[in-house]
């Protein structure tokens, strides 16, 4: 059985020196909900997952690539990405980024990420 979640997401973030830190606020099968905090460089490499996401920064500055699209975000900007579609983040500065992902997505969608993340490759490989 689910409960309602109330959260901050602006309140009391924790960062990782080394790479963005995902932390879970709310999880089913057909939807996660994920606080994001990046140091400035940080990242979420470019990927292209079977689910749908929406972006919200909920502070900070960055660069989001959605589609064929590579556009600059501030605080309070919405991106929503559909399904296989490329997306990646990418922070300018210290970011907190709200993800609300449908369906929960699965190892296979996040595939080689981590190695991606610990090489420094933001872009998909050619």
């Amino acid at each position: 059985m689910s409960v309602p979640v109330f959260a901050r997401p602006k309140k009391d973030p924790e960062f990782d020196p080394k790479r963005f830190l995902p932390r879970p606020l709310f999880e089913s099968p057909e939807m996660k909900v994920v606080r994001a905090t990046f140091r400035a460089g940080q990242f979420i490499p470019v990927h292209s997952p079977d689910v749908h996401v929406a972006l919200y920064i909920v502070s900070g500055e960055g660069e989001v690539v959605a589609g064929k699209e590579r556009r600059n975000v501030t605080e309070g900007d919405l991106v929503v990405v559909p399904r296989k579609m490329r997306r990646g983040v990418k922070a300018k500065t210290d970011m907190i980024v709200l993800h609300v992902v449908s369906p929960s997505p699965t190892q296979a969608d996040h595939g080689d990420m981590g190695e991606r993340i610990a090489r420094g490759e933001f872009e998909l490989p050619a």
